[in-house]
């Protein structure tokens, strides 16, 4: 079978297995324009990625000379990166069963920590689609490369600023690096290269003013934006995903503190579904689990450090987990299986406490979502974890107000002024500015 005979809606549906539904239009927008978009600005939800895969690969079948031979896909963590390695990795597998011969070579290569592909460069002349995160990737192409030999590094440096097409999804957590994204792409485009060489940055709240960078600035306001377009809205997946049922409400004062939070989960969970608990830090996350098993009535395994509790089976009344970054890789690969659509709830659901991880590119849904107050790209970000493919009539959002550990309670949950210090406490990560700013815009709304 030859793939390129047909059309591109033809081409995506036989890649990724898209049953009845043809491509979104954005989709093939990206695919099939005469010029390539350097931005996207679609909701969480609306399939970014096949977008991304699916226009590449058609456009080196029908027009290579628009897309470098190198697919580079960015992306500020690991759980985005394994995720998008196996929806690569099932497209490529599609390709090479209809034409072996024709992509035999066409090869997916992981760069992330712990997980390093070295014989990728071994083939410049081949395509190849590197996903990797943005600092393994990143520093590679400033010539610095992490976990590799100094010798390599201008082979590497070479390869990835030749020929290629640069994916940076979910910039909004790529802090730094974003403005060294855009930088790059002002070095290329100023000493020029080999092949095309150009860049796309992705995201659901993306805002071209954060590439407004020294040397890349001039080419801001011209470059070309996709979005939504009025086809989309209407169509039977997105309209039914972006018309889902999100009531917003600021969470009791009881939720600052871990055990009033744990509290109001009990009061709320429904059995059979899932509740998603997004807090800002590690060490709450962890508070959080804790008090949550105890009004469960779970208690300690033996032998495990304190905040860690024996595995539930999957006939257990319920199922609690904890989701964080300090977490070693069989830890994370289990997170795996547990993000699947088609892993079965227990008869009493589960309750997943996280922290940020959870808050991009995670196909995983909640019929109740608790968020810690967060700035407000993050709280689109995880409001898109509630209710996701609009497959309940009614889900609940609550946010929680200057969030806080238990030892603060003393001395700062009574408090209606904060000094300048206290606000960089309960802040951080963040910046008290940016969560005011949320507040405000949030408070009024009844939807998310």
């Amino acid at each position: 079978m030859n793939v390129t005979e047909g059309s591109y809606k033809d081409f995506f549906r036989t890649i990724f297995g898209a049953g009845k539904f043809d491509p979104f239009d954005y989709q093939s927008k990206l695919a099939e324009a005469d010029e390539l978009y350097s931005l996207v600005n679609v909701p969480t939800g609306a399939g970014k990625t096949k977008a991304i895969l699916g226009a590449w690969l058609w456009r080196r079948l029908k027009s290579p000379e628009t897309v470098g031979r190198r697919l580079v896909y960015c992306l500020p963590m690991r759980t985005l990166v394994e995720q998008t390695r196996d929806v690569a990795k099932a497209a490529i597998e599609r390709l090479k069963d209809l034409e072996p011969e024709r992509f035999k070579d066409l090869t997916v290569q992981i760069l992330m920590g712990g997980d390093v592909n070295i014989e990728w460069d071994s083939y410049p002349e081949r395509e190849c689609i590197l996903i990797g995160t943005q600092d393994m990737l990143l520093s590679r192409a400033l010539n610095r490369g992490y976990a590799m030999s100094r010798f390599r590094w201008p082979l590497h440096f070479g390869l990835l600023n030749n020929d290629c097409l640069w994916v940076y999804d979910e910039v909004q957590l790529m802090a730094d690096g974003l403005a060294t994204t855009a930088q790059l792409d002002a070095f290329r485009e100023k000493f020029q290269t080999f092949g095309q060489s150009k860049s796309l940055w992705m995201s659901a709240t993306l805002d071209r003013s954060w590439l407004r960078q020294i040397d890349f600035a001039p080419q801001v306001d011209q470059l070309k934006a996709l979005e939504l377009s009025d086809s989309d809205r209407s169509s039977e997946v997105l309209s039914r995903r972006l018309q889902a049922v999100k009531n917003l409400a600021i969470a009791p004062g009881q939720c600052r503190l871990p055990a009033g939070l744990a509290a109001f989960v009990k009061e709320n969970h429904q059995a059979g579904t899932q509740t998603l608990i997004v807090v800002t830090t590690v060490n709450r996350a962890r508070e959080v689990y804790d008090e949550i098993n105890k009004v469960y009535g779970k208690t300690e395994s033996k032998g495990k450090a304190k905040g860690l509790f024996a595995d539930q089976p999957a006939e257990a009344e319920i199922q609690i987990e904890l989701v964080h970054s300090r977490f070693r890789p069989a830890e994370r690969e289990r997170w795996r299986e547990l993000f699947k659509k088609e892993t079965s709830l227990p008869n009493g659901g589960r309750i997943i406490v996280a922290t940020q991880v959870i808050e991009a590119g995670v196909d995983i849904s909640s019929q109740l979502l608790i968020t810690d107050l967060a700035p407000l790209s993050s709280l689109v970000q995880r409001f898109g974890r509630c209710n996701r493919e609009g497959e309940f009539t009614e889900a609940n959002v609550f946010w929680v107000d200057r969030p806080m550990l238990e030892k603060d309670k003393e001395k700062l949950f009574e408090k209606v002024e904060l000094d300048d210090k206290e606000k960089e406490k309960i802040a951080a990560p963040y910046q008290w500015e940016d969560l005011a700013k949320a507040q405000e815009l949030i408070s009024n709304l009844h939807s998310a």
